[in-house]
Order: C-alpha cells, then structure tokens, then sequence
C-alpha cells in the first residue's frame, strides 16, 4: 500500500501542473451551476443589499456629522 502511494506521489511530481488541470477539471464538472432565472435573482439581491448599505450609511455619516457639528458649536 505504501509503495503505490510513493510510486503515485513520484507521478505527480514529474508532472504537477497537468495534475492539478485535471484536478480541476474534475471538480468543476461536481459543480452545480446557477440556472439563469437564480443568477439574475442573485444579481439583484446583490444590488438591492448594496443600495440599501449605502442609504443606511449615508443617513448614519449625516446624523453624525451634525452631532459633531453642535458639539463643536457647543463646546466652542
């Protein structure tokens, strides 16, 4: 059990980038891949998240440049 493993260790050494294709090969034939109608669902889901972050930190960079503007006012 040892030498095959030695004898395929060896193997791959002598050729590791043609290997490493097939390796990857074969995992992407495993993959499963998104229909059109769930790429697209994803795609906006992605957008909306995106509009969304950026309204909640804008509001939240004008809320708090005006707290520092009054306490910069208040404090003098």
């Amino acid at each position: 059990m040892a030498i095959s493993a030695k004898k395929t260790a060896q193997k791959n050494k002598k050729k590791p980038g043609k290997s490493f294709f097939q390796g990857v090969k074969a995992e992407m034939k495993r993959v499963i891949w998104p229909t059109k109608r769930e790429l697209i669902s994803y795609i906006i889901m992605v957008i909306v998240t995106t509009i969304i972050v950026m309204a909640v930190m804008g509001i939240s960079d004008g809320v708090f440049s005006r707290i520092f503007n009054l306490l910069r006012i208040i404090v003098g």
